[in-house]
């Protein structure tokens, strides 16, 4: 399991720094007066440079009932310190799910800089649908309508929210009372709350009170606070606060913040195993995968000319990516950790990536297959403490010999792979009768996802170059190339395929095209290119021409916007971990055929670095040829700031050679030095 860095355990018992309000106290009667001294203390503009406002303090009481219900007071207050910080305090959204929560305002005033306060009627507020884009469900948000604010002045905001907040958890039972809101995993509590904000902090409080039979958990990650854990009239409460912090400053291409900001995360579940026991038990109690004789005979179709498991598997598993259209329709208390039951999906023909996972399980089981669902958190990392942090769910195929493979058939429309390696160095729990611990995926060779960029091209003395590039990909460079024609019109693929090229120099003429279907994932994806590229070689006052040779410049990875070419290279030393899509061997040679009797001037020496980010480069003159090789490999994912530095000098190093140019004097074979 990941070790855990910067991490402050906070399970301890007894006070730390301060003593605990009583256990039932839930206090926001605060006096105007009281409000506009603590906004005065958390100072100006002046205090905080380059910030639009200031949180003068976030505290949060949480109570929560024997059943795992909980209801939160949030009390804010935040002056603005700009006429930006003001136009974004003038509204403010409280988002939510009515099968999942419900939240309301008791209180919004507005505590101006001359002294003055107003009030917001909490009558005002509004509620209104969420806009959404392929999963239809019920979110809603709140609009409370502050209204027009000046810089310096303060808005003090107190809400109540009630039940849980879980992308893909709408299990609601219609109970007209808050017991609707008992998280689904009955009598247990979690919470994530984010130590971190847009704007500096002085104050952030977080206070749970909890009946003494509940086997709380919690732990701080990234950061430091001071902690009280005490009993009080008969109940456990903890309380973490943290004081003065700034915003986190962003690095390009870094991990989500939500890996690396400090973050507090509690929970009462016993450990992983319990989790993933309870997640399957879930499954198998509402029959979510019953093999109807719909689902036997179409898994038979599927498979019937096939005679390996693997291949089996994957057909099964492409069929879902491709035949399930990805869209969440909102079907009330079908929804969350109970998938739909795989019949419903295959007849509507769609949804999200439960179901994806779902119909997957019961066609491998038609087949013969065990298979069962597994959670995991794409795009983030799930830490070791078992609290609900995941967003995706997947298919956990059985092997006869007890291993298991993970399947992903919302990620893998258009890819030859069967669990996509965009999601290595990532959490899973599968939800298997005996229970799992929390699994890491691991690194997917870089040499499982191959571009290979060849070009056969001749110059001609008015420096016009002919030739063809054939590419070939494999893996998730593969993926990335087919993803340039799917989902368009056939009869725009020409244009995709002058891409390829046009992108280094639209001067270039395509003439002549022999790709693979990029619909056809029975093989890796190759395409051959036939072009000609008038004035490629800039003609020089003394006769002379000057180039930088065409793969050296990597004209499909400039198709592909490819993070070998578009990855910021600052700063230099990093704070955070940087990610990519997926690790990748990136080969690029061409053989130019010069003009007779051409000399070469400003050959680069040849590259050799090692280490996260490798790179093998030589450039030389063979007979009547240039002859270049480059190869480029991204050993991972995620590159820790200590491997930072050796995947930048490789990045750099092949930016580098792709803006070297070459002088070609006529006169004499052969070539010069740099």
């Amino acid at each position: 399991m990941r070790r855990i860095h910067r991490a402050v355990v906070l399970m301890l018992a007894g006070a730390f720094v301060f003593a605990v309000a009583s256990a039932g106290a839930q206090d926001w009667s605060v006096t105007a007066e009281a409000l506009r001294a603590a906004a005065a203390s958390a100072g100006g503009a002046a205090a905080h440079p380059g910030a639009d406002a200031v949180v003068v303090f976030d505290r949060r009481d949480v109570e929560v009932e024997a059943s795992g219900l909980s209801r939160t007071v949030r009390h804010t207050l935040t002056r603005a310190l700009t006429r930006a910080g003001a136009r974004a305090l003038a509204v403010d959204l409280l988002p939510y799910d009515p099968l999942s929560a419900d939240v309301v305002v008791l209180r919004c005033r507005v505590i101006a800089a001359d002294g003055t306060v107003r009030e917001v009627d909490p009558k005002d507020v509004a509620d209104a649908p969420d806009p959404q884009n392929l999963i239809f469900w019920n979110a809603r948000h709140k609009t409370v309508p502050v209204g027009r604010l000046e810089p310096d002045d303060a808005v003090e905001l107190v809400t109540r929210r009630v039940g849980f907040t879980y992308a893909l958890l709408l299990a609601g039972d219609g109970s007209p009372d808050e017991s609707r809101f008992v998280p689904p995993m009955k009598g247990q509590f979690y919470d994530i709350v984010p130590f971190w904000s847009a704007w500096p902090v002085v104050e952030q409080r977080y206070r749970v009170s909890i009946p003494l039979d509940k086997h709380l958990q919690y732990q701080l990650f990234d950061g430091a606070a001071e902690v009280s854990d005490r009993v009080v009239e008969g109940r456990r409460v903890v309380t973490v606060t943290a004081r003065g912090f700034q915003p986190i400053v962003k690095e390009p291409g870094m991990v989500a913040l939500s890996d690396v900001a400090p973050k507090l995360i509690l929970t009462t579940a016993a450990d992983w195993k319990a989790k993933s026991v309870w997640f399957h038990d879930v499954q198998e109690k509402a029959n979510c995968f019953a093999v109807t004789p719909e689902l036997k005979r179409l898994a038979g179709e599927i498979t019937a000319s096939l005679r390996t498991d693997e291949e089996k598997v994957a057909a099964l598993d492409h069929w879902v990516a491709e035949n399930i259209r990805y869209v969440g329709l909102h079907m009330g208390a079908g929804e969350g950790y109970t998938l739909h039951p795989a019949a419903m999906t295959l007849r509507d023909r769609g949804g999200v990536c439960k179901d994806k996972a779902g119909i997957l399980v019961a066609l491998l089981r038609a087949a013969g297959f065990e298979s069962y669902p597994a959670m995991t958190m794409a795009g983030e990392r799930i830490e070791a403490i078992a609290a609900d942090q995941f967003n995706h769910c997947v298919t956990v195929w059985r092997k006869p010999d007890g291993t298991t493979a993970l399947l992903d058939p919302t990620w893998v429309p258009g890819v030859r792979e069967l669990w996509s390696s965009r999601e290595q160095q990532q959490e899973v729990l599968m939800g298997l009768p005996e229970g799992a611990d929390l699994l890491t995926t691991p690194v997917s060779p870089p040499e499982n996802h191959p571009l290979e960029v060849t070009i056969r091209s001749a110059l001609a003395p008015d420096g016009t170059l002919t030739g063809t590039m054939k590419v070939v990909g494999d893996g998730q460079s593969d993926a990335a190339l087919r993803r340039l024609y799917r989902g368009r019109l056939r009869c725009d693929w020409p244009a995709v395929d002058d891409a390829m090229l046009s992108g280094t120099d639209p001067r270039v003429e395509v003439l002549k095209v022999a790709r693979l279907d990029p619909d056809d994932l029975t093989r890796p994806f190759t395409i051959e290119i036939a072009f000609r590229i008038p004035g490629y070689a800039l003609r020089l006052d003394d006769g002379s021409l000057l180039l930088t040779p065409l793969a050296a410049r990597d004209p499909v990875g400039q198709a592909l916007h490819a993070e070998e070419l578009t990855l910021g290279l600052d700063p230099a030393a990093r704070r955070y971990p940087v990610r990519i899509g997926c690790s990748k061997l990136v080969t690029l040679r061409e053989r130019m055929t010069l003009p007779p009797g051409a000399t070469v001037k400003g050959l680069p020496a040849a590259v050799a670095l090692t280490g996260s980010g490798r790179l093998t480069a030589t450039w030389r003159v063979s007979g009547d040829a240039l002859e270049l090789e480059e190869t480029l490999t991204l050993t991972r994912r995620i590159f820790t700031p200590e491997e930072w530095p050796s995947l930048r000098a490789a990045l750099a190093a092949f930016r580098s050679l792709a803006n070297t140019p070459l002088a070609l004097a006529t006169g004499g074979r052969g070539k010069e030095g740099a």
